[in-house]
């Protein structure tokens, strides 16, 4: 029963949760590289909240932008 539900979830915000995790990496890593930014210690959560939000939009739209 918690199992299922648990696969339901990740069913239901795959895409949140790429947005997330792949996203959020990938942003963080170019921002780390980059000059830009500097050693800000928010970096990464700035990141992975674009992330996030990229994929909650996608998520709630259905599709990605």
């Amino acid at each position: 029963m918690l199992i299922e539900k648990f696969f339901d979830h990740i069913s239901n915000w795959k895409m949140a949760w790429f947005g997330l995790i792949f996203l959020g990496s990938i942003i963080n890593a170019v921002l780390q590289k980059s000059s830009l930014v500097g050693d800000s210690p928010y970096v990464s959560v700035f990141a992975f909240g674009a992330g996030a939000l990229i994929g909650l939009v996608a998520k709630i739209r259905g599709a990605w932008l």
